[in-house]
């Protein structure tokens, strides 16, 4: 039994435990997976499929909850909630196809003709593959994780190049996916200072760094020698400088990007337009999760959270995208959420609704790792988004709002 979307947040930030779990079964595995993607929630059931001992070491890249005796309460976080998480059933072929099917048609409901799917196995190649041949109403575009082509059991690297050229309408590989922190709302974002009414680790930073920095920068060198831009997923401030001398040391930072961004420092800014680094922001996350940053953070530091304004004056290559399955994924949320920030966020930081949508628009060049769009010439793809209301000034009739050219 799979759950998604649990967050303790939203109860006074206690978590639920196994033996909550146990009440309703002890012999069905039962898992809440955190609604961030970075934690969750097994029953006795659910630990024992995952093989999980109830006095099992924590895992270099995450650790579990515990009670009395040390023994292992049901709560996972980063790395230890991968390796519970691992034991629930994959699906089928055909059900990954048809579920990128039904992404692609969900998400060209809001006018998206383009998506990419941040966090790609390689065993997912080939039903992508198959989606598209479908007729997925989206183009594809993928970043595959790291150990899926550089770790010493990774084997279906031709594969991989072979989808790094586009090709019709076929998915692209755009690059590698790594993560160098986790999130605010597990408390596993990697942050100077502590979280809320908590002091900080005996380093000064609180949160969990997924590799040492030492680590992490030989990760992003072999992807970077390959070939392949780099997607390295950092929200906290501490996780942000490690990725960025990880970028700065492979002597071409300007060609990797760094998705979320939350905490940035003035100096953090002027470093990441010193090196060209791009940025993708989620502006939606700002309603999505508003009541879980300051019970974190606390208000006053919640408050200053993704600095779109002094990312975009500071000539840092800034795209938006949702996140999604984090969040439903409409961008026309996320462009009011970066236009008009909810109460509690900094509204000097809000955007036109216009320079909001323009991050929205055309990213393929910011992010992607393509250089294939921007221009409309023979040959070239093409879509067009047809509307009844001017998008910078909803109620507003105009028969030919904007064209979108990927």
């Amino acid at each position: 039994l799979l759950a998604v979307h649990y967050d303790q947040n939203k109860w006074g930030g206690t978590h639920l435990t196994r033996t909550d779990l146990d009440a309703i079964s002890s012999t069905r595995p039962i898992l809440l997976r955190h609604a961030n993607g970075h934690a969750s929630v097994a029953n006795s059931a659910a630990l024992q499929a995952a093989k999980i001992a109830p006095d099992q070491a924590d895992p270099r890249d995450g650790s579990y909850g515990r009670e009395g005796a040390g023994i292992i309460n049901g709560v996972a976080f980063e790395g230890a909630h991968e390796r519970v998480s691992s034991a629930v059933p994959r699906p089928t072929f055909e059900e990954s196809v048809s579920a990128i099917l039904a992404a692609g048609n969900s998400m060209a409901g809001f006018g998206i003709s383009s998506a990419t799917d941040m966090q790609t196995n390689v065993r997912d190649l080939s039903a992508y593959q198959a989606a598209a041949d479908r007729g997925c109403p989206v183009q594809l575009r993928l970043y595959i994780v790291w150990k899926d082509i550089f770790s010493p059991r990774a084997t279906e690297r031709e594969l991989v190049e072979a989808l790094r050229k586009p090709r019709g309408s076929g998915p692209v590989v755009a690059g590698v996916k790594l993560f160098a922190d986790g999130a605010i709302g597990s408390a596993t974002a990697a942050i100077y200072g502590g979280y809320d009414n908590r002091s900080p680790g005996p380093e000064g930073f609180s949160g969990q760094l997924m590799y040492s920095p030492e680590r992490l920068k030989e990760r992003v060198k072999l992807a970077h020698d390959a070939g392949f831009q780099l997607a390295v997923h950092a929200i906290g401030d501490y996780a942000l400088d490690v990725v960025l001398d990880a970028y700065e040391a492979t002597g071409e930072p300007a060609r990797h990007r760094v998705e979320h961004a939350m905490l940035l420092s003035d100096r953090q800014i002027e470093r990441l337009a010193k090196l060209g680094v791009s940025v993708a922001m989620q502006p939606e996350f700002l309603m999505r999760f508003g009541r879980t940053y300051p019970a974190q953070l606390g208000p006053d530091r919640a408050f200053r959270l993704k600095r779109f304004r002094s990312v975009l004056d500071a000539g840092i290559p800034l795209a938006f995208s949702s996140d999604r399955p984090i969040c439903a994924g409409s961008p026309w949320t996320g462009i009011d959420c970066a236009s008009n920030r909810p109460e509690g966020f900094d509204g000097a930081e809000n955007l036109t609704r216009a320079e909001a949508i323009e991050r929205y628009l055309n990213p393929a060049t910011r992010i992607g790792g393509e250089r294939d769009s921007g221009n409309l010439g023979p040959g070239q793809p093409f879509a067009a988004i047809v509307m009844e209301t001017d998008p910078q000034l909803p109620g507003t009739p105009n028969s030919l709002a904007f064209l979108q050219a990927l």
